[in-house]
């Protein structure tokens, strides 16, 4: 039992960590996209403003643009990565947890053998109405 609440402590403690991460990643992909914005129009003016460098200021915003990018980029994969994670544990995005528990697969398992264990039911009884069906067929027919 011990064990249980351990194990429970540290799920916690990682869906917690993975959460507060994924606020993180929702704010430097907010902050990366006003950046995106801000900081190609800084070089664009400048390059209006200053007329001598206008061939360096226009490398600089498409380096800065293209450096953005990728940072907005990496940001949403490691976040896209890490929600696929949490769903993977029974997370959902918003913090629910889904029937599952620690016990893995064991409780899916047990479903499964519910649903067949109720189909094999199922079967046995569509064959015993059948031989009721036919009985009263037979019954029938040794009246007439």
């Amino acid at each position: 039992m011990a064990k249980e609440t351990e194990y429970k402590e540290i799920y916690d403690k990682f869906v917690n960590y993975q959460q507060t991460v994924h606020v993180a990643n929702q704010k430097r992909i907010q902050v990366g996209l006003k950046v995106n914005v801000l900081l190609p129009l800084v070089f664009l003016i400048l390059s209006f403003a200053i007329s001598g460098a206008k061939l360096v200021f226009l490398i600089l915003w498409i380096i800065s643009l293209f450096g953005i990018a990728g940072y907005l980029i990496h940001v949403e994969y490691s976040d896209y990565k890490m929600m696929q994670q949490l769903e993977e544990f029974g997370v959902t995005p918003d913090g629910d947890m889904k029937d599952r528990s620690l016990l893995g697969d064991s409780v899916q398992q047990a479903e499964n053998i519910a649903k067949e264990i109720e189909e094999r039911m199922e079967k046995r009884k569509e064959m015993a109405m059948q031989k009721i069906e036919q009985q009263e067929v037979t019954e029938d027919e040794e009246h007439i």
